[in-house]
C-alpha cells in the first residue's frame, strides 16, 4: 500500500514539475508584451555612423543609422554590417538617451553581421549604466511562434513591433537577392528568417525576441507586405566569436572561411536529366576559371555527391546554404576529396581550398593622384576577365587630377608602379608613400584594360595653367 502510494505521489510530482517548466511557445498577452519589452529596450541602442565613400577620386562622408543590442557587459553590441560594416565614425545612443562613441571591432559581409563596442571608458566618465541581453536558441522556432523586433526606425526613439514567424528557413537563391545595396554578399551560408513583424529602415541591425526575452535574431531586411526577414542567433553566434577572437587593436576582427570556386544548384527537377537518383547530390552550376575546383580538373555541371566522403544532398534551394557552409568550414589551404558524378562516372578530385574573397576589395583615395582604388579581388578578376588576381583598379578619379591628365579610366588595373608589381592594396600603398617621399614628379604606371596592357605616364607636380601674350 505504502509503495502504490508512494508511486502515485511521484507521478503527481513529475507531472507538476512538468507543468512548472517554462513554456517554450508563450501566449503575447499584453503582460507578457510588456514584460519582455521592459527586459530587452534597456539593451538596444540607436547606432548613428558616419561611412567613407568615394567619388570624383575625393572621400566624403555619408551618415546614417541602425541600431544594435549590447550582447555582453564589455559593451560589445551587436548589429548589421550594412550599418557598421564600413563605419569610421560611430555614435550609439542608449536608453536613457545618453550618446557615447563607440568603434568598430570587425564585421562579415556574408552574413551581414558587425561587432561594435561602446567607449567604456566615455562611459564610466558619464555614469552610465546599461544592460545586455540573453542569446536564445533559434534552431528552435516554429512558423506561428510569437516574436517581437526592438529597433529605432526611421532614426525615432525605440519602438517594439509584435508579429509571428512566417518562415524560419527562407533562402534568397537569386545572386541579386543575395547582394545588398552596395554590391557586398550576403547570405550564402544561412537561411533567414522570415516574419510578419513590421520593420522599417532603421530597425536593422535590432534585436528579433521570442516571449521568453531572448534574441532569436538581428533584424535585417523590410520588404513590406508582411515579408520581413531577420538573421538566426544561431548564424549570429559563431560569427561573433570568430570576430572577437581575431580583432586585436589595429586589427578589425573578420570570420575566416574557404572557398573552392564553384556555383552550386539544386538538383530539383534536374534528376532525370543528369540520370541520377532523387535527393542525392547538388549541381556545380558554374566553375570559377581561376579557382581551386579548375585547378583539380573539375568541370561546371559536374554533380558533387561528397565532401570527404560526407554526402551532399541539395534538392531544393533551401538546402544549399547548409552545403555551402560545409565547405566554406574547411582549413584554408587543406586538401580537400570530392566526389563526382560527371555522365555516368564517379570520380574522386583532390582541390585545395583557398580563402574566401567578396567582390569588392578594399577601396582607399590617394588624394595627389587623384583617384580612388580597389584591390583586385578573385572574384572580381573573373568577373572582369582578366588574366591575373593582381593590382588595384580605378573607381573614381577628379577632373584635371594626375590620374585623369594621363587618360585613365574607371576600372583600369594598375598592375606596376615605377617598374615594380603591385600584388594587393598593402603593396600599392607603400609604393604610392615612397613616391611621396622621393617627391616625383613622374610616375610610370603599367595599366591593364580590357585585353589590352599599356604605360602610363602620371605628371605629379601641379602645374599652373599659362597665359598666351595679349590675351
Amino acid at each position: 500500500m505504502n509503495r502504490t502510494i508512494f508511486r502515485i505521489f511521484a507521478c503527481v510530482s513529475v507531472l507538476l514539475m512538468a507543468g512548472c517548466q517554462a513554456d517554450p511557445y508563450p501566449l503575447a498577452t499584453p503582460r507578457r508584451v510588456a514584460d519582455v519589452t521592459a527586459a530587452i529596450s534597456p539593451a538596444v541602442v540607436r547606432v548613428d555612423i558616419a561611412q567613407a565613400i568615394y567619388k570624383d577620386g575625393k572621400q566624403s562622408l555619408v551618415r546614417g543609422n541602425g541600431s544594435g543590442v549590447f550582447i555582453d557587459q564589455q559593451g560589445h553590441i551587436l548589429t548589421n554590417y550594412h550599418v557598421a560594416g564600413r563605419a569610421i565614425e560611430i555614435y550609439v545612443t542608449l536608453a536613457d538617451k545618453e550618446r557615447v562613441p563607440a568603434r568598430l571591432i570587425g564585421d562579415d559581409h556574408w552574413t551581414d553581421l558587425a561587432v561594435i563596442q561602446m567607449d567604456m571608458d566615455a562611459a564610466k566618465r558619464q555614469n552610465i549604466t546599461f544592460s545586455s541581453v540573453q542569446l536564445g536558441d533559434s534552431s528552435t522556432l516554429v512558423v506561428g511562434q510569437d516574436v517581437m523586433a526592438f529597433g529605432t526606425p526611421f532614426g525615432l526613439a525605440r519602438t517594439v513591433t509584435r508579429g509571428s514567424i512566417s518562415n524560419t528557413d527562407r533562402t534568397f537563391f537569386d545572386v541579386q537577392q543575395r547582394m545588398d545595396i552596395d554590391g557586398y554578399e550576403t547570405g550564402d551560408f544561412s537561411n533567414w528568417i522570415q516574419m510578419d513583424v513590421p520593420i522599417n529602415p532603421g530597425n536593422s541591425g535590432g534585436p528579433l525576441v521570442d516571449i521568453n526575452s531572448k534574441v532569436v535574431g538581428i533584424n535585417t531586411r523590410g520588404g513590406g507586405q508582411n515579408l520581413n526577414f531577420a538573421i538566426p542567433i544561431d548564424t549570429a553566434k559563431p560569427v561573433i566569436a570568430a570576430i572577437l577572437q581575431s580583432a586585436a587593436p589595429g586589427i578589425k576582427g573578420k570570420v575566416d572561411r574557404s572557398d573552392l570556386g564553384i556555383e552550386l544548384m539544386p538538383m530539383h527537377q534536374l534528376e532525370s536529366f543528369y540520370d541520377i537518383d532523387i535527393n542525392r547530390g547538388v549541381l556545380i552550376n558554374s566553375v570559377d576559371k581561376i579557382g581551386p575546383y579548375a585547378d583539380a580538373g573539375g568541370k561546371a555541371q559536374d554533380i558533387l555527391l561528397a565532401i570527404n566522403g560526407q554526402p551532399t544532398n541539395a534538392r531544393f534551394p533551401e538546402e544549399l546554404a547548409p552545403v555551402r557552409q560545409r565547405l566554406a568550414s574547411l582549413p584554408i589551404g587543406a586538401d580537400v576529396k570530392l566526389t563526382i558524378k560527371r555522365s555516368k562516372k564517379e570520380l574522386t578530385l583532390t582541390a585545395k581550398t583557398t580563402q574566401l574573397e567578396g567582390l569588392l576589395g578594399e577601396e582607399r583615395g590617394f588624394t595627389q593622384w587623384g583617384a580612388s582604388v580597389r584591390e583586385v579581388s578573385r572574384p572580381y578578376a573573373i568577373a572582369s576577365q582578366l588574366d591575373q588576381v593582381a593590382g588595384v583598379w580605378i573607381t573614381s578619379m577628379a577632373d584635371g587630377e594626375p590620374v585623369e591628365r594621363a587618360h585613365l579610366e574607371t576600372g583600369d588595373v594598375i598592375l606596376s608602379v615605377n617598374g615594380t608589381p603591385v600584388k594587393d592594396m598593402t603593396q600599392f600603398q607603400g609604393l604610392y608613400d615612397k613616391t611621396q617621399e622621393q617627391k616625383l614628379d613622374r610616375v610610370a604606371l603599367e595599366i591593364e584594360r580590357g585585353r589590352e596592357s599599356f604605360t602610363a605616364i602620371l605628371k605629379v607636380k601641379e602645374y599652373a595653367p599659362t597665359t598666351e601674350q595679349g590675351e
